[in-house]
């Protein structure tokens, strides 16, 4: 693996602490990682990697990420937002009566979009307002909330693959599902690089705002949003009338701690670090709630927090 730092001298970095480029604050150390500055960069990272048999994993803004305290060893190739990112980043591609189509890379930040759609008058990304994270991501997850989801908006995907090289993808190609999309597509290898999407054209920023307002409020009041957390830690099942959430809360698990982890009180799907917690304290929370909620109801909760290093 010394033929990395000699090929990519002063660009990867050794023993990187993930907890301080993930949301939940918690993990160990990678043994590599590194920030690719264009495709022919990503792809010749893939390659090394495929080459020395170097396990990789594609890291964005880490909002739903729970990494182990024994950390990653392997290569983290990290795709998430910039600070230079910039409206000039977004690239609207053609117009009609009623729709703007704009493609953005992949790193650009949800809610810096959400604020450029709003200053533009775009409307059909409000459902989006307060998912934090990278738009790769969101393609990977169909990121979403109860008032819609990324594969509603997007149109297509360019990929990144070692196989295949850069391509794209029509929104029917990838099938998107709840949280999910094609599972082809799920190689651990692929690598969204840009995203266009469809947006609603001369949208009244009034009626944008007012949406966006009351989805700020209803999740200020509803989730805990206060402490680190990687937000809604299991699916809604789709073999149950209540959510995810319902379900823990009639377990009576709200509340149950272990370590400097807790199950939220205001929001029984959010597991919190109270300030010192341990990935195991997490993962035993988990692995607690789905027992519970699985001998109470005959539910199995799957989880939508990813585990790395595990």
């Amino acid at each position: 693996m010394d033929s990395i730092f000699k090929k990519l001298s002063g660009r990867i970095e050794s023993n990187k602490d993930l907890s301080q480029v993930v949301a939940y604050k918690i993990g160990g150390n990678a043994r590599y990682f590194y920030t690719p500055t264009d495709s022919a960069d990503l792809l010749e990272l893939l390659d090394i990697a495929e080459k020395q048999s170097i396990p990789l994993f594609i890291l964005g803004s880490g909002t739903n990420l729970l990494v182990s305290d024994k950390g990653f060893d392997g290569l983290i190739l990290w795709m998430g937002p910039k600070l230079s990112d910039s409206r000039n980043d977004v690239q609207v591609l053609s117009e009609d009566d009623t729709s703007v189509y704009v493609k953005v890379p992949a790193h650009f930040s949800k809610a810096k979009l959400l604020d450029i759609a709003i200053g533009n008058s775009w409307g059909a990304l409000e459902f989006s307002a307060g998912i934090p994270g990278s738009l790769g991501g969101a393609v990977f997850m169909n990121a979403g909330t109860k008032w819609g989801s990324y594969g509603d908006v997007i149109q297509d995907v360019e990929f990144v693959s070692l196989k295949k090289g850069t391509y794209s993808l029509k929104c029917e190609d990838i099938g998107f599902k709840y949280r999910g999309m094609g599972e082809g597509l799920l190689d651990g290898k692929t690598i969204v690089s840009t995203v266009t999407l469809k947006l609603a054209k001369n949208t009244p920023q009034s009626e944008i705002l007012k949406k966006v307002d009351e989805i700020y409020s209803y999740r200020g009041l509803r989730q805990p949003l206060e402490l680190p957390n990687c937000g809604s830690v299991f699916k809604n099942p789709a073999n149950s009338e209540k959510g995810a959430g319902r379900l823990i809360e009639a377990a009576k698990l709200k509340g149950t701690v272990h370590g400097g982890a807790e199950i939220s009180l205001k929001h029984a799907n959010f597991i919190l670090n109270k300030g010192n917690a341990k990935a195991s304290d997490v993962l035993s929370l988990i692995q607690k709630v789905q027992d519970v909620v699985e001998a109470q109801f005959q539910v199995k909760l799957e989880t939508e927090v990813i585990c790395l290093g595990f």
